[in-house]
């Protein structure tokens, strides 16, 4: 076979698709929108690679879409804009920061039932993995890791509803840190409201002597 028909052969143009399907993969972006930086490099980064290795193994892509303001238009009305761009199976987690707006949508009732919608918006430390972490101090670095708690918590469902193991788990060990975390914040909060309350019961006594 000549070179040039070499070239043209069913056998290279497979070879060759081949041997670039995992940089099209590494290629793919799961956070479709993060409008002024509301997370950080290293959290996107992580995302991707989650986000890339349980597209591979299960065909189910989760997306992040994080934007500032809703602009008057409901999550719905968002959603649609990614209608027919995003190819399902997906779930997409979005959230409006400002408004403090937060949802999870998936292409199909089949897709949400493989991980629990109600607990991971949970407001309830312990419980969610997003909200209880943005309760008091909202900063790159809490927004940063509540939405990448929140989205290791879908994606990890999802592998196990399907009996996969991902090897870009974020494990255990960095959950706990996560929950040392939301420890202390809700201390702290706590302690402020209890040092609010005392001194608001101070104050009524003094004014009726």
């Amino acid at each position: 076979m000549k070179l040039g028909d070499f070239f043209k052969s069913s056998r290279f143009l497979t070879a060759a698709f081949l041997f670039f399907i995992p940089f099209l993969l590494q290629a793919q972006n799961y956070v479709i929108n993060n409008e002024d930086d509301i997370i950080g490099q290293r959290a996107t980064d992580k995302i991707n690679e989650m986000g890339e290795e349980l597209f591979r193994k299960d065909g189910i892509s989760v997306y992040v879409s994080l934007n500032k303001t809703a602009n008057n238009i409901s999550v719905k009305e968002h959603m649609n804009l990614f209608v027919g761009k995003l190819e399902a199976p997906y779930v997409l987690l979005i959230m409006f920061s400002e408004d403090k707006i937060m949802d999870i949508i998936s292409s199909s009732e089949d897709i949400e039932k493989k991980f629990n919608k109600d607990q991971i918006l949970s407001p309830v430390p312990y419980h969610g993995t997003i909200k209880p972490l943005l309760a008091v101090k909202k900063d790159l670095d809490n927004f940063s890791a509540a939405i990448l708690n929140g989205y290791a918590d879908v994606v990890e469902q999802i592998a196990k509803s399907d009996n996969l193991e991902l090897e870009s788990a974020i494990g255990d060990a960095n959950r706990y840190t996560l929950d040392y975390i939301r420890a202390i914040v809700y201390t702290m909060f706590a302690a402020a409201l209890f040092i609010y309350i005392y001194r608001k019961i101070r104050y009524r006594h003094a004014k009726k002597k």
